[in-house]
């Protein structure tokens, strides 16, 4: 079984009623209907994410000095934060 983590979330009465009446016509656990629904959302917007990314690392790129060796300066000044390995 994967690790898990607790989180807390705080929801209106709205969306609680909504979860709630979900769960019990699904016949699932409101947890599962929130995860399922986290991945769905950071799974539609993973390209998006990627780009943010992406031209974060680029602009970091063009502060560079480009009179010494590119390779080498992009190696010493690259930013990993934030990425998963």
């Amino acid at each position: 079984m994967a690790q898990t983590c607790t989180t807390s979330i705080r929801l209106d009465e709205s969306l609680a009623h909504k979860l709630d009446d979900a769960a019990i016509k699904l016949h699932r656990r409101k947890n599962g209907i929130i995860v399922h629904a986290i991945e769905e959302y950071l799974e539609r917007h993973a390209a998006e994410l990627l780009c943010e990314d992406a031209q974060r690392q680029s602009l970091l790129a063009t502060r560079l000095d480009t009179g010494n060796d590119e390779a080498a300066q992009w190696e010493s000044a690259h930013d990993e934060s934030g990425w998963q390995q």
